[in-house]
C-alpha cells in the first residue's frame, strides 16, 4: 500500500493506493521513477512524499470488513 502526503499542506495525505502502478498514474510518470523516489526518500515535484506501508493480510481482511 502507497500513502502520498502533501508536505506544503500540513502533511494531509492525499492518497492512497494499492499499487504502484496506480501511483506512476496519479503522477503521470513511470513506476521505476516512483520507486526510485521511494527508495531515496525523495519528494516529487518539491512537494509530495510517497510512502509504502506494509499491510499484512489480517489487516488487510479487517479493512474490507469495515468498509
Amino acid at each position: 500500500m502507497y500513502i502520498i502526503y502533501d508536505m506544503k499542506d500540513s502533511e494531509q495525505c492525499i492518497g492512497i493506493f494499492e499499487q504502484l502502478k496506480e501511483v506512476a498514474k496519479f503522477f503521470n510518470t513511470s513506476s521505476a521513477s516512483i520507486s526510485l523516489s521511494i527508495s531515496r526518500k525523495e519528494k516529487r515535484n518539491h512537494r509530495y512524499l510517497i510512502e509504502r506501508v506494509e499491510v499484512g493480510k489480517n489487516d488487510r481482511r479487517k479493512r474490507r470488513i469495515n468498509n
